[in-house]
């Protein structure tokens, strides 16, 4: 049996270790936080009336600038509207388009972001919305429809159909003892709306909820149900709840929390209560047809219930998940943010943005080029590490004619024998005395794979790699589109290149198998990244090569060994 020490058992146990930590970071790729159900408090009912936010001292400051006061445009409105007809918004972030039947929104479009076509991306899902509901519509508590609320047509706010912000928007519908008023305030700036939803019934408030339940975000994306979820702030942390999580029930939170919301992968919507007021979310899922799938194909998305109170005071974030855009959101002390989770290496993939954001304004305007050039540095960075790496495989390498002597030696030793421990000490005796490490070649290794996984990350929620260019790749954040992606074969070509050029410490023909197949093994897992990824990787490997090339031309220690005696001294040759 072989001794543990040896340095073949240690390039096994290399591979070994970077496959767990692989497997580990997918793992956590899909960790959900564990569901904390703070209890609720009473809420105290509110008559459908027209008073201001800012005449209710007990709910909120009105000098809080934060929490600033929707007024309802003076004159009285009529009840009911004749006919059906649209109304549309403009800020300077979105237009958004509502129908009068049910005063629902049809269509939110980001004027920053487009969708595959080109097009302003429309955060509304359509045919979802067709099916399960239009935005903003007022259901019950626990899902239910409210009687007479989504065929009512509703006065609005007179004015033309399109119209400029700053604007307030003000939909009233009183019928049948049933009254609603839901009123939207839209500043010029900005991707928050301040949303207040008051429902009466024979003259009595009634709790209600404002649901999202037809699809969200941009699901034209590939893989974009895997990120479908809801979210609530508290103690600090953001707990999510997935589609998958909802399938078989529909999920009830409700508590004091800062915020609530729901996501896609690159976009959010954020329900911001009034200060210290509870807020009820009810997840559920539902299967819809990703935009410009195909009939039939179907993924599973979230659909979001919020509030919970008889009249519904909220600011409502809807836009990118942006780091930047989140922290504006005044009142929360930048803990929206925490919403762009890069998981356990948030520590590494927060200030790689942050360089890479610089180098792309700084530098190059391309994200792809800024890509390369953090590559580059991060591995010239590392070049002391690589270089005393390569001169502990080169002593290892020099020293196999002694660890084979030694093991010789012990053959058929089992590693209950007192002698095993006895071979042991003559390995560290043999390393210690020349310097060698049986681990310093791994070192360089395990020191890039948490800035891979950062980058992994960062590449996989990122709102910069959106849609971001770099020569013939469309988009950074997927895989190639090409019928043969180019980046994964190059990586491996440049791999088996790089390993050509690296000093083995082993001279076991199986390992030597086994090291010449990790390029391949590594191109197929690479095959199905995004091409940020493998532009990463392969720009590591073209620096490596060229480190390399460097390196193999430097003096190096040579020792000379023969019948498992050291002969001579150790003398400098350039090689």
């Amino acid at each position: 049996m072989r001794d543990p020490l040896n340095d073949d058992q240690f390039i096994q146990r290399r591979m070994i270790l970077a496959a767990v930590l692989s497997a580990v970071v997918m793992v956590a790729y899909f960790f959900v936080a564990p569901r904390s159900e703070p209890p609720s408090s009473s809420q105290q009912p509110m008559t459908l009336g027209p008073a201001p936010v800012h005449g209710e001292p007990a709910r909120a400051d009105s000098s809080d600038p934060a929490l600033p006061s929707i007024e309802a445009p003076e004159g009285e409105l009529p009840v009911e509207a004749g006919s059906e007809q649209s109304v549309s918004v403009e800020t300077d972030s979105f237009l958004a388009e509502f129908t009068n039947r049910g005063a629902m929104v049809t269509s939110w479009r980001l004027k920053e972001y487009s969708d595959a076509l080109g097009e302003p991306l429309d955060l509304v899902h359509r045919r979802g919305a067709e099916r399960f509901g239009l935005p903003f519509r007022l259901v019950l508590p626990g899902g239910g429809a409210i009687d007479g609320a989504d065929d009512a047509l509703f006065s609005v706010t007179p004015g033309p159909r399109r119209r400029s912000a700053p604007h307030t928007l003000v939909f009233e519908f009183a019928r049948d003892g049933l009254g609603i008023r839901k009123t939207f305030k839209f500043p010029v700036a900005g991707n928050v709306v301040w949303i207040r939803t008051e429902v009466e019934r024979e003259g009595q408030p009634r709790s209600h909820l404002i649901a999202w339940g037809g699809g969200f975000g941009d699901t034209a994306q590939a893989g974009n149900s895997a990120y479908s979820q809801s979210f609530r702030y508290g103690d600090g942390e953001v707990a999510r709840v997935t589609a998958s999580d909802a399938e078989d029930e529909r999920i009830i939170h409700s508590g004091p929390y800062p915020y609530v919301g729901f996501e896609d992968r690159f976009f959010a919507a954020a329900v911001i209560p009034l200060a210290g007021e509870n807020v009820r979310i009810e997840t559920s899922a539902i299967e819809i047809g990703p935009a410009n799938a195909e009939p039939g194909d179907t993924e599973l998305y979230v659909a979001t219930a919020f509030g919970g109170a008889p009249r519904n005071d909220v600011r409502f974030y809807l836009g990118p998940k942006s780091r930047e855009a989140l922290s504006s959101v005044e009142g929360l002390g930048g803990t929206l943010r925490r919403i762009v989770d890069f998981g356990f290496f948030t520590f590494i993939a927060e200030p790689l943005l942050a360089v890479l954001r610089w180098v792309h304004g700084n530098i190059v305007a391309n994200w792809g080029w800024s890509i390369v050039i953090v590559t580059v540095f991060i591995n010239t960075t590392l070049f002391p590490l690589k270089y005393k790496s390569t001169k502990s495989m080169r002593k290892m390498q020099q020293l196999q004619p002694l660890v084979k002597q030694i093991n010789s030696k012990y053959k058929g030793v089992t590693f209950r024998d007192p002698r095993k421990a006895k071979q042991n000490e003559e390995l560290h005796a043999l390393y210690k005395k020349h310097g060698a490490s049986p681990m310093g070649g791994c070192l360089p290794i395990l020191l890039q794979m948490p800035v891979v996984f950062a980058f992994y990350k960062l590449l996989t929620i990122a709102i910069e790699m959106r849609q971001a260019e770099w020569l013939w790749v469309a988009d950074l954040s997927n895989p190639e589109t090409l019928p043969v992606r180019v980046l994964p074969l190059a990586m491996v070509a440049t791999q088996f290149w790089s390993q050509s050029l690296t000093p083995t410490p082993s001279a076991s023909p199986a390992q030597a198998r086994v090291m010449r197949f990790m390029p391949i093994m590594l191109g197929f897992l690479f095959y199905q990244f995004q091409a940020g990824l493998v532009l990463y990787w392969l720009t590591g490997n073209c620096v490596g090569i060229a480190q390399q090339f460097l390196l193999n031309r430097l003096p190096q220690e040579e020792f000379e060994v023969e019948s498992g005696k050291q002969r001579g001294k150790r003398r400098k040759r350039a090689k």
